[in-house]
């Protein structure tokens, strides 16, 4: 009876052994799916060396007040949405103009203006640009006072360290970070918390200050925390 009982356990244990490691097989092989789903997935970008970008898109009107002389044609123009940084003096200013070509029939010429003055105000940057030239054809006159020029012109930036894609930038409590990727030897990928300082900004890039050359996390699946492992999405 005694021996009976010992075989059955005996068999119980093999048993539960067996299908022990079956679970643990099994776990193993669909661990790569687990993490697959479980994991935070992250695409990722560099923050590599490179300009910015603002484009303006505007009307001014010739103003005979900034040229009373008569010796050059200026406007003004308001940049609210670039860096003071972006428009430099001498910087070039590409626009068009209505010019009279026959009697009473007028069209659209291109020219281009230079950066004379710049100055502060509510609306954002006010800059005085001076007509240098326009593609003009025979018979053709440069506009007047009181003429309307459409303002179809980029501005570039110095060249910054680091530009990134905006949606890069997290902000928290102790300021704006980026999340950089790294990996283990066992080429597994985990994330760390780096703080940086925006410098610069166009509509959807950022120039900043930051330490470090690896990969940036551009956006993420779920949320994710300092030192945590995720799946990088190549």
């Amino acid at each position: 009876m005694k021996s009976n009982t010992k075989s059955s356990i005996k068999s119980a244990v093999i048993k539960i052994s067996i299908a022990f490691l079956i679970i643990v097989a099994l776990l193993t092989y669909f661990s790569g799916t687990i993490d697959n789903y479980l994991l935070p997935h992250v695409s990722k970008t560099f923050g590599g060396e490179g300009t910015l970008s603002y484009s303006l898109h505007t009307t001014a009107t010739i103003d005979p007040l900034l040229s009373s002389d008569g010796s050059s044609l200026k406007f003004n123009f308001i940049c609210d949405r670039a860096p003071d940084s972006f428009i430099q003096m001498g910087s070039l200013v590409n626009f068009k103009a209505s010019v009279e070509a026959k009697e009473n029939q007028y069209v659209y010429r291109s020219g281009t203006a230079v950066v004379v003055g710049k100055r502060e105000v509510e609306e954002g940057i006010e800059c005085t640009a001076e007509i240098k030239n326009m593609d003009l054809q025979d018979g053709e006159n440069m506009p007047d006072y009181g003429e309307t020029v459409v303002i179809d012109t980029v501005f570039e930036s110095q060249v910054y360290g680091h530009i990134l894609m905006k949606s890069a930038i997290q902000s928290g409590s102790k300021g704006d970070y980026v999340y950089l990727v790294s990996k283990d030897k066992d080429e597994k990928r985990y994330v760390h918390q780096t703080p940086v300082t925006i410098i610069a900004e166009s509509d959807f890039y950022v120039a900043v200050d930051m330490d470090g050359d690896l990969p940036i996390v551009l956006t993420s699946s779920k949320e994710i925390h300092d030192g945590q492992r995720v799946i990088v999405d190549d």
